[in-house]
């Protein structure tokens, strides 16, 4: 939040601010998610100030010094840039529609470009290889762009007119395509990793060999005109379409984002499921027999009547919410992240890790503390193996130690132990 007495300040007025900075220049001017719509700024220096998510939505900041400032998701809707210093400014995901700028304002290329693409200059432009990472492009018209080899990681593109764009090779990791339109957009060798797609509208979307690894396809919206790897297609009919008893074996469903999917007594058996997503998804009654769930996320699902069977379990990421019964002849190794009960306002170190080796009873949740991963070995119980092994050591012990008497017997530890030989002697015959 931001310090009280600098907004007391900046309320003043550019000039009084002005003063009052070249008095103070060792602070640190914060003004995060301050509400500074519409104030007369002009030719303020705000040097290196802290304006995370502050609305400055139509503030007059021509000839401001706001270089080296963080402006990070600030809103700058309809504010006059003019001859403003920009210099090494953090602007990612800043919005800058209807903004004015001119020659004069300076600011990094790639904030440049994003101010011209949402101020709709970015139809039929050439954009490829530009790295526009982080970048706030809502509503954004890039249709018929050529886009190859961009970066455009964790770009907002909601609701964003991407029609027919050439997007080949593109890195759209973490992106936000949501209710973007993707009609005959070419996604071809794309990364689209994690990528946000619910709403979207995608036929004629070009997908094939593109990289969609975790990515939200719930309510994207494909047609038959949509070109996609079978692999993802499945997945976008699993998670929109559901697969209640469908038969799934042997499946390839390896890192696929299938959060809330309903599984309900399908048939999984060999499935690859490795590091997927099924956080909240139902697996009542499913056969999970051999099925390959190793890294996956089972965060808030019942296991409990699902059949695991030879299920390969090691590292699978649950939480308290998590059901999980293993079989009593299984021996399974689990590695299990969850969030902590209570909260804490210490921070747990990072690299925390423990060690726990213990018999889990049937049918109980394992949990685990934030930071922290526990990994649990899964065995029944047995005693009478160490018990046989004991009984057989000691028994070795005093065979060896009657042998050596007999072999040394001028030995001197003889002169204590003679009374025990012929006791030993009498007890043979």
């Amino acid at each position: 939040m931001a310090n009280p007495e600098h907004l007391a300040l900046i309320k003043q007025g550019s000039e009084v601010w002005n003063t009052w900075y070249r008095k103070h220049r060792k602070v640190t001017p914060d003004f995060s998610q301050a509400n500074l719509s519409q104030f007369e700024l002009a030719g303020i220096n705000l040097k290196k100030a802290i304006l995370t998510q502050a609305n400055l939505s139509y503030a007059d900041l021509s000839k401001a010094q706001l270089n080296g400032a963080n402006l990070a998701k600030a809103n700058l809707l309809g504010a006059n840039l003019n001859d403003a210093n920009l210099k090494n400014t953090n602007l990612d995901f800043a919005i800058f529609s209807q903004a004015t700028i001119n020659r004069q304002t300076i600011m990094a290329t790639k904030y440049r470009q994003v101010y011209e693409i949402v101020n709709h200059q970015g139809k039929n432009k050439d954009f490829s290889g530009v790295d526009l990472s982080n970048s706030n492009l809502f509503r954004a018209d890039l249709s018929n762009a050529e886009l190859s080899n961009a970066k455009l990681v964790n770009v907002n593109f909601n609701s964003a007119n991407l029609n027919s764009a050439y997007l080949y090779r593109a890195d759209l990791t973490g992106a936000n395509l949501q209710n973007a339109d993707l009609r005959n957009a070419y996604f071809s060798h794309a990364n689209l990793t994690s990528t946000y797609l619910a709403g979207a509208l995608c036929c004629g979307s070009y997908f094939k060999d593109a990289e969609l690894k975790f990515a939200n396809l719930k309510a994207a919206k494909l047609s038959h005109k949509t070109m996609i790897d079978l692999k993802w297609y499945s997945v976008w009919e699993i998670v929109n379409r559901g697969a209640v008893k469908k038969n799934l074996s042997g499946a390839d469903l390896t890192n696929a984002n299938l959060q809330g999917a309903n599984f309900t007594e399908a048939n999984l058996t060999n499935a690859k499921l490795s590091n997927s997503i099924l956080r909240r998804s139902n697996l009542n009654n499913a056969n999970l027999t051999n099925t390959d769930l190793v890294g996956a996320n089972i965060c808030g699902v019942d296991l409990e009547q699902a059949n695991l069977k030879g299920a390969k379990l090691k590292a699978v990421i649950s939480d308290r919410h998590t059901q999980l019964s293993i079989p009593n002849t299984s021996k399974t190794k689990l590695l299990v992240q969850a969030k902590p009960a209570v909260k804490s306002n210490t921070p747990a170190p990072s690299a925390a890790k423990t060690k726990l080796q213990h018999d889990v009873s049937l049918s109980a949740p394992v949990e685990d503390t934030k930071n922290h991963q526990t990994e649990v070995e899964v065995a029944p119980k047995s005693h009478s193996g160490g018990r046989v092994i004991l009984c057989l050591g000691i028994g070795a012990l005093v065979a060896g130690g009657y042998i050596f008497w007999n072999q040394n017997p001028s030995h001197p530890l003889f002169a204590k132990l003679a009374s025990w030989k012929i006791q030993i002697e009498q007890l043979r015959k």
